[in-house]
């Protein structure tokens, strides 16, 4: 059954107008408390180890919904998206679970490989710790940037029946990602282009320097960190992401992580959000990049918003009520 959701309309700030300026006031004007919460290390079947943080409302019982957080590339579980919408959900009467990422926030001295686009089953892991917590709670799913490819990669796999489809399944009722790369080398194209030089310097400088200690350990990182510095995210890729994780290039890693090419057999209600005008993820992705969008998923795209922005006329971020929005929409278990 095709879902019906329309987003409430966008109305940016009138100082931050432009693809550009949406995403860098995200980075540099948002601010956000720390919020605690009661960590869980997952266990990844290779060794390494993700970590979960979990806030939830006075009163939570079994049976009330839960929902995982995914962050993006150099993210997170403080990020400041990540905490906007865990004090949003929890207040809503989820559990919420915010997640690090293999090598990032408290996970960052528990993995020897590195995190990357093609990483969905790491989330499935997350998920089956998070089933076992609420067995009996329908589940959501929350992923920005990166992770959102990782998310809808994943969910298309389990829908062709390439991934096995965990006990949990029936239970996640509902998804969202926002921003997702989902054509990694559409995505590397873009950056290529001399205007995006400023984003390849903040991402490789922001990379490089949280390399986990047991990554920066292994030969093989040794012998690569030896050559040229990389310049840009593809050189990046080239030089130490598609070697390090089993790839044979940047071009393999893009082919073989992209979400894209699993996107038409996703079976979960999803929403994905995106913006025109994202100077990181080309729109054409989301309109070329995809044989068909199942009917289970809704594209919204605004025309302004930038990437992962969405910075409206009072300084909120639009995208956290369209999400609030979408998990709020009349369903047997939300």
């Amino acid at each position: 059954m095709r879902i019906d959701f329309k987003p409430p309309p966008f109305v940016p700030h009138r100082l931050y107008r432009g693809g550009h300026l949406q995403t860098l006031a995200a980075v540099v004007s948002d601010r956000a408390p720390v919020l605690m919460g009661r960590q869980h290390v997952v266990e990844l079947p290779d060794g390494d180890a993700v970590v979960l943080h979990e806030n939830g409302p006075p009163g939570w019982v079994d049976g009330d919904p839960a929902m995982l957080l995914v962050h993006g590339l150099c993210g997170c579980h403080a990020a400041p998206y990540m905490i906007r919408l865990a004090s949003q959900f929890s207040a809503k009467g989820f559990r919420v679970f915010r997640l690090d990422m293999r090598g990032c926030g408290a996970a960052f001295d528990l993995s020897m490989q590195l995190t990357h686009a093609g990483r969905g089953g790491d989330l499935v892991c997350a998920l089956d710790r998070i089933a076992e917590l609420a067995p009996g709670s329908p589940l959501g799913v929350i992923a920005v940037s990166l992770g959102g490819n990782q998310l809808l990669r994943s969910l298309g796999r389990i829908g062709k029946g390439i991934d096995s489809r965990p006990d949990w399944f029936d239970r996640l009722v509902r998804v969202a990602a926002v921003s997702p790369p989902i054509d990694l080398l559409r995505c590397s194209e873009n950056m290529q282009r001399r205007i995006m030089w400023p984003y390849n310097y903040y991402f490789v400088r922001q990379l490089l320097s949280r390399v986990p200690p047991r990554v920066r350990q292994r030969p093989d990182f040794q012998q690569q960190i030896l050559k040229r510095r990389p310049r840009s995210l593809r050189e990046l890729d080239d030089q130490l992401t598609a070697p390090l994780s089993g790839f044979a290039t940047a071009l393999d890693y893009y082919r073989e992580s992209s979400a894209a090419v699993h996107a038409e057999s996703n079976p979960v209600p999803t929403l994905i959000l995106a913006a025109a005008d994202d100077p990181v993820v080309p729109i054409d992705c989301f309109e070329a990049s995809v044989r068909s969008w199942p009917v289970t998923t809704r594209v919204c795209i605004s025309e302004q918003g930038g990437h992962v922005g969405f910075i409206d006329r009072n300084r909120d971020c639009w995208m956290d009520r369209v999400l609030a929005d979408w998990f709020g929409l009349p369903s047997p278990t939300f």
